[in-house]
């Protein structure tokens, strides 16, 4: 069993907290928050130990360390736990910008623990089954992936995530960097990307609320990915296009009944397949957590890595660094 402890008990704190107690190869040793009361209180529902930060990044006892902070604090955490010798699992995004990320990086090298970037869409139903018929080669060669996600935009409107300082970015770093961490597990690396941003409809927010970037891979290849705070139909949806055939996951589940996945080949002849997990409960959380103390007890580098969540950080600045048309 791994012994694992929270920093962060926010809304995805409490998730990660819950989600460890429903695995059979973790066990929760405790909570922390800056805020002792709201760690306290969670603590005495879980039935589990309360901690100050840094009495839990200390506590021997624990030997991974989940980091689920405002994205301002991710690096210091994230250095704080490796250098005390605990395995990490950072939420995503890695961090606010590649500087951070970077810094992450290098205390991974140097402390020999192991790091997982957290992506739990990669554990959707819809998501690993498309990563599955992919994989075995039913679509052939990938070409091309496209993509959107996000949501209304109520949740954020008012919390941190609108805060530049505590965020350091809006709806690509947040939202966005779901898809293109899928579209990296596809694809493989992107070597240039450009896009857009802007204020479609959070117009006094600080940070974007809609925004695109297109990235290209070293040998041609394009992904697109639009990430909005003002996204009424739904979550999630993206397609990748196979040389032989196409994979689309259809995650709107408000509105179109459920996480879908449709796929055909033009070596199936003309049917096209498709399952529906909306009568599936989500258990990305669990299902991400039991993998990452699966890679702790095997000693394996668990995906995706401290340098895949670098890579995305890197994506997202790519398409802020684009700089408008010049006037004439």
């Amino acid at each position: 069993m791994v012994s694992a402890g929270i920093i962060g008990v926010g809304s995805f704190g409490e998730k990660r907290a819950k989600a460890i107690l429903a695995t059979n190869n973790g066990c929760l040793a405790g909570l922390a928050d800056i805020n002792a009361n709201r760690s306290e209180t969670l603590a005495r529902q879980l039935n589990c130990a309360s901690f100050l930060p840094q009495e839990l990044l200390e506590n021997p006892d624990i030997d991974a360390v989940i980091i689920s902070v405002p994205n301002r604090y991710h690096m210091e955490y994230a250095v704080a736990a490796l250098k005390n010798g605990k395995h990490v699992l950072c939420e995503k995004p890695l961090a606010r910008d590649v500087y951070e990320a970077s810094q992450i990086v290098s205390a991974v090298e140097r402390s020999g623990r192991l790091f997982k970037t957290g992506s739990n869409h990669r554990y959707f139903n819809s998501v690993k089954k498309a990563y599955e018929i992919f994989h075995s080669g039913y679509i052939g060669e990938v070409v091309s992936f496209n993509g959107r996600i996000g949501n209304n935009g109520e949740r954020i409107k008012d919390s941190w995530f609108g805060d530049r300082e505590l965020s350091g970015g809006g709806a690509m770093l947040d939202n966005g960097c779901h898809l293109l961490d899928i579209a990296r597990w596809f694809m493989g690396d992107f070597i240039s990307g450009v896009g857009m941003t802007g204020n479609a409809y959070w117009v006094d927010l600080p940070v974007e609320d809609i925004a695109t970037g297109i990235f290209q891979t070293a040998d041609g290849k394009i992904a697109t990915i639009n990430s909005s705070w003002r996204q009424l139909s739904g979550y999630f949806y993206f397609e990748v296009n196979g040389s032989k055939g196409y994979i689309t996951v259809d995650g709107r589940f408000d509105t179109h009944g459920g996480d879908n996945i449709y796929w055909q080949s033009i070596e199936d002849g003309k049917e096209i397949h498709c399952v529906n997990y909306g009568h599936v409960t989500p258990d990305s959380y669990v299902k991400e957590l039991s993998y990452f103390f699966e890679c702790i007890l095997l000693g394996v580098s668990p995906q995706p890595s401290v340098y895949d969540g670098l890579e995305v950080i890197k994506m997202v600045e790519s398409v802020y660094a684009s700089r408008p048309l010049l006037k004439t």
